[in-house]
């Protein structure tokens, strides 16, 4: 509820000339917006109607419905400023349209505070139908990391990949450590984690290697095109590191997945996570450098 509160306590979003296509309006019109209540979650549908996961307290109910009777343009402008970040500054629609498409659009999107003037953006579907009563059916999409002040990625997302993925290895240790046996640990541990973090620990030195070398900002406008090149090799190295993270995870769901481990579900997030990030690098980063130095446009 703080962080609904926080983002439309703002006057407005500014929104840059956007051009919707056909399934970026689909997303719009299919877009609810989730948050945490003290007991469950709150979900906004696309026609800002409010539904609760679990009973709501007298206190949630007026707060959220004042919100909705005051603050419905913000909120209509955070939707478009959302859509717009993860249109153009991520790859994370674009990797997941066929479950989004086949999922008539529906889009869900949990909102997490992560440091000043920035919010954690979880993007799961589910099947049409009642979200709450289908909410156990719900498909993880991916996380993203959208700047409240101004959109665009400093260092083209870099660091919150640094930190982000650091920290989803630490929750996984921890929900090993809760569900398995100290012998299914140790296992785990030599097999797969240790692999995992040594490639993470690799991944967050090349990280900061592009953070000090290269200004906030990476574009035509700021780098020359041979400079342009050297950032697309060190991104390129980057996303092999994330490659080879990815074999690593995707061993260890198939392990799991075979044992019938409830931790799994979190391996199989983890996974999609790295994958959802080396197709950005790829398309995001990579694709556009070369399109730009060539001066390739359509």
């Amino acid at each position: 509820m703080k962080t609904l509160s926080a983002l439309v306590d703002r006057d407005s979003y500014a929104v840059p000339a956007f051009a919707l296509d056909p399934f970026q309006k689909k997303l719009r019109e299919g877009l609810h917006l989730e948050f945490f209540l003290t007991r469950g979650r709150l979900i906004l549908t696309p026609h800002l109607s409010h539904l609760a996961t679990a009973e709501v307290s007298p206190a949630e109910e007026e707060k959220v419905r004042g919100i909705l009777d005051e603050k419905q343009d913000v909120l209509e402008q955070l939707k478009l400023y959302v859509l717009y970040d993860l249109s153009v500054h991520s790859a994370l629609l674009e990797t997941n349209s066929y479950d989004l498409a086949v999922n008539e659009h529906r889009l869900i999107t949990r909102f997490l505070p992560y440091g000043p003037d920035a919010c954690e953006v979880k993007l799961y579907t589910l099947p049409p139908g009642d979200p709450v009563l289908l909410y156990g059916d719900r498909i993880y999409l991916g996380r993203d990391c959208v700047r409240l002040d101004s959109p665009g990625r400093p260092h083209l997302g870099i660091d919150y990949l640094r930190r982000s993925l650091p920290e989803q290895l630490a929750k996984l240790r921890t929900r090993i450590a809760r569900d398995d046996t100290p012998e299914g640990r140790a296992a785990l541990e030599s097999d797969f984690l240790e692999d995992l973090q040594a490639l993470l620990e690799e991944f967050a030195r090349r990280a900061d290697a592009v953070v000090r070398t290269y200004p906030p900002e990476i574009s035509s406008r700021t780098l020359t095109a041979q400079t342009l090149l050297e950032v697309s090799r060190d991104f390129r190295d980057l996303k092999h590191v994330l490659c080879d993270a990815e074999l690593v995870v995707r061993d260890l769901e198939e392990g799991m997945l075979a044992a019938g481990s409830h931790t799994a579900r979190y391996v199989t997030k983890l996974r999609k996570d790295l994958a959802n990030d080396v197709d950005y690098l790829m398309s995001k980063v990579n694709g556009r450098i070369g399109d730009s130095v060539n001066a390739v446009h359509f």
